[in-house]
């Protein structure tokens, strides 16, 4: 099934359609718990992202340095919304290139 949007507007899901179509691949766990593994599968990386009030997101693309963030759902604004991730990495880029996505032009 497709994901549908729970949300106006959600940094993390134009942040993993970028990374996706960039070539990553996701594991998204949380508290320790792992909930996917090597997925470059939108809905299923969106569902787990929206099953937990914290995701822990890995990134991971052969040839470039793994990456990661925190996504907190419930802050409400995209700039919280990606609370924290590896400052130079892909996450951190991507945040500070499109403004957390509200730049739709740069996606």
């Amino acid at each position: 099934m497709a994901w549908n949007t729970t949300t106006k507007y959600s940094a993390s899901e134009e942040m993993v359609k970028s990374a996706l179509a960039d070539g990553w691949v996701f594991e998204i766990s949380c508290e320790g718990e792992p909930l996917c593994n090597g997925s470059n599968d939108f809905d299923e990386i969106m569902e787990h992202i929206h099953s937990v009030e914290v995701a822990d997101v890995h990134l991971q693309k052969k040839g470039e340095k793994d990456d990661w963030c925190c996504i907190i759902l419930y802050n409400g604004e995209p700039d919280c919304e990606i609370s924290d991730c590896i400052v130079g990495g892909y996450v951190d880029q991507w945040c500070q290139r499109t403004d957390y996505g509200q730049k739709k032009g740069e996606l």
